[in-house]
């Protein structure tokens, strides 16, 4: 009786009451980021990748279902079309329910403007799978959208499709004095990571980031020469630095503009790297130079650099290269603090809202 108590145990859900919660998931060097928000509603964003099992699939419906304690998934947002962010889609939906998908969209949407480099062409099975999954269910997101959540926790776009918010011409754009020491662009990225959803999340004044794989000269239009993440900010209660960062394009460095870190000015920043990849030493560096900057986390350590080019090992979830420990940020109620910790059991570390 009492090992069958035990066991009952291991799998009742470890949540706080009331907040907002942020999971970090392994997914070796792709992207799969779950938001509760504290009226239960649930956000994916990203799905890892295809194959090794389901692995990627398996991982995030252990941290729905028997962390959060969840039964289904109300959103899934798929920030751009590479198989390490959309590849789990299929191996997802046939373990849970998922109530709505959202993308930048699709080449038969003829959205204006709007092109496809990576595709998911017709003939692709991951587009296949893709499209068999969310038929019916999905919706297009371009920047200065909202996602319909309930309650206190607000989602809104700020790049799709490698546009970028615009802000009210009612209004002010805040200038950004950042600017002035703008490094020059590179060369356009012809990829489908320039054309990346961005997604700014807030409680109270709480802000969370997560540009996706967003790339060097769309992450610099969206703070040079105005700052449009403070314009959609204003409209919406203040200017606020960004407490949470996902550091961008899982830590390279052709991403991660140092105009754009200086501008959010993060608290604490999670690198969504794997072993082998991301987690570039020059990334880290610009991180580590930025003042406000309080904690850098990572999923993983970098197996090809040295400790002074990684996170710090109490900061880093996995030691073991196939990984499969998560992050987890635990936002108050209020939005007034957040905490975050390795896993079920790991160390709380608390930090102050700015």
């Amino acid at each position: 009786m009492l090992s069958t108590l035990l066991a009952a145990c291991l799998v009742l859900p470890v949540v706080q009451p009331g907040g907002l919660d942020i999971y970090f998931i392994d997914v070796q060097g792709g992207a799969a980021t779950l938001v509760v928000t504290p009226e239960r509603e649930s956000i994916l964003i990203d799905s890892g990748w295809p194959g090794f099992d389901d692995r990627d699939p398996k991982r995030i419906a252990y941290v729905l279902q028997e962390v959060a304690g969840l039964d289904h998934l109300d959103h899934l947002v798929t920030t751009h079309w590479h198989i390490d962010h959309y590849g789990g889609v299929e191996g997802l939906a046939r373990r849970l329910r998922i109530d709505q998908f959202w993308d930048r969209g699709l080449p038969e949407d003829n959205l204006a403007g709007v092109d496809f480099p990576d595709g998911p062409k017709a003939d692709d099975p991951l587009g296949i799978a893709y499209r068999r999954a969310s038929a019916g269910k999905r919706k297009v997101l371009r920047a200065g959208d909202t996602l319909p959540l309930r309650g206190a926790v607000s989602a809104v776009v700020l790049t799709s499709g490698g546009t970028v918010y615009q802000p009210d011409p009612q209004r002010e754009a805040p200038a950004n004095p950042h600017c002035d020491e703008a490094v020059p662009n590179q060369p356009p990225d012809p990829s489908d990571n320039a054309r990346s959803l961005t997604l700014w999340f807030r409680l109270g004044d709480f802000d969370f980031l997560d540009c996706g794989d967003l790339t060097w000269n769309v992450e610099a239009a969206l703070v040079c020469p105005v700052d449009r993440i403070q314009a959609a900010q204003q409209r919406r209660g203040g200017i606020n630095p960004i407490d949470l960062y996902q550091v961008t394009h899982h830590g390279l460095d052709n991403s991660n503009h140092p105009t754009l870190l200086r501008s959010i000015a993060p608290t604490v920043a999670v690198m969504n790297n794997g072993p082998r990849k991301g987690g570039s030493p020059a990334t880290v560096r610009r991180l580590r130079a930025l003042s406000t900057l309080e904690a850098l986390y990572a999923l993983h350590k970098n197996q090809a650099t040295g400790p002074e080019d990684n996170a710090d090992p109490e900061l880093t979830a996995n030691s073991d290269p196939e990984g499969g420990q998560f992050i987890q940020v635990h936002v108050e109620p209020d939005g007034s603090r957040f905490t975050v910790r390795i896993g079920v059991d790991g160390t709380p570390r608390s930090f102050v809202v700015r």
